[in-house]
C-alpha cells in the first residue's frame, strides 16, 4: 500500500514559500500553498522561455538560419524537460496514494522545485546582446531604472523618450490588427532599434489633450500589461512589459482598425 510517513508531512510544511506568493498563503493550507507556488513558477519560468527566444532573435539577426536552428534546438530541449520534469515529479509522489491531497501535495511541490532551477538556467542561455541589436545613443545604458514597482515606472516610462530607449526589447515585437474577411486579423513582426519611433508612448500632456487614458490592466510577479485607451472608440494599444533587473517593455499591440 502507498502511505505518507509523518516525517515527510512534516517536510511538506517545512517547504519554502517565496515572496512571490507568500501573502497568498497565509491564509489557506499546505496543498493550497503548493498549488500557488506550481503556478507561479511556472509563470516564470514560460517568461524565461519567452526572453530566452527574444534574445535568440535579436543576437541572430544577422544569421536568420542559424538563429531558427538555435530556437528550434531550444524548443525541443524545453519540450523534451518537460516530459522530464512531470516523470521525475511522478517518482517522487509514486509511494503516496494518488487519491490523497498529499499526492497532489508533493507533484505541486516538485514542479515548482525544478519549474525555478529550470528558470535559472533557461536565463543563463544566450545573455549577451549583438551590437547589431544594441542602441546607438549609449547614453541609455546610463539610465537608472525608475522602479521595480511597475505603477511607478510606468509614469516614469511614460513621460521620458530616454527612459523608453533604455528600457524596450529589441526586437520589439509589434502586434498590428489589420482589416480582412470574413474578420480582422492580427499580424506580428519584430522591429529593430532603427523601426522604433519614440515616444512609443505619449506624455501625460498629449494624453490629455488627445482624450487618451493609460491605465494599468495587469500585475503579476514577473510581467504586467498597459493599455492605452480612448473611451467610446475602438482605438486600444496594449503594451506588454516583463520584469527582469528592471521593467522591459516586450510587445506593443495595436487593436485598433
Amino acid at each position: 500500500m502507498k502511505v505518507i510517513g509523518l516525517f515527510a508531512v512534516l517536510l511538506l510544511g517545512l517547504l519554502p514559500v517565496s515572496n512571490a506568493f507568500a501573502e497568498d498563503c497565509q491564509e489557506v493550507n499546505i496543498d493550497g500553498c503548493a498549488e500557488i507556488a506550481m503556478k507561479a513558477a511556472d509563470s516564470r519560468l514560460n517568461t524565461r522561455y519567452h526572453e530566452l527566444m527574444a534574445r535568440l532573435e535579436t543576437q541572430y539577426q544577422g544569421d536568420l538560419e542559424l538563429g531558427a536552428a538555435y530556437a528550434a534546438k531550444v524548443k525541443e530541449s524545453q519540450r523534451a524537460w518537460i516530459k522530464l520534469r512531470d516523470a521525475n515529479c511522478a517518482v517522487e509522489a509514486f509511494e503516496i496514494e494518488t487519491s490523497k491531497l498529499a499526492h497532489v501535495t508533493v507533484v505541486s511541490n516538485c514542479i515548482a522545485r525544478m519549474s525555478q532551477e529550470r528558470s535559472d538556467y533557461l536565463s543563463k542561455i544566450a545573455p549577451g546582446v549583438s551590437r547589431e541589436a544594441a542602441p546607438k545613443d549609449n547614453k541609455t545604458s546610463d539610465v537608472a531604472c525608475p522602479s521595480t514597482d511597475f505603477s511607478t515606472f510606468l509614469t516614469s516610462f511614460s513621460e521620458s523618450s530616454a527612459i523608453q530607449k533604455a528600457f524596450v526589447h529589441r526586437p520589439l515585437q509589434l502586434v498590428v490588427t489589420v482589416d480582412a474577411e470574413p474578420e480582422p486579423k492580427q499580424q506580428k513582426r519584430g522591429l529593430s532599434d532603427e523601426q522604433i519611433k519614440f515616444p512609443i508612448m505619449p506624455d501625460r500632456v498629449k494624453r490629455e489633450a488627445g482624450g487618451l487614458t493609460l491605465i494599468v490592466k495587469e500585475t503579476q510577479t514577473e510581467h504586467a500589461i498597459a493599455i492605452l485607451q480612448k473611451p467610446d472608440t475602438d482605438y486600444a494599444i496594449e503594451y506588454r512589459f516583463v520584469l527582469g533587473k528592471c521593467w522591459m517593455l516586450s510587445e506593443v499591440s495595436d487593436f485598433s482598425l
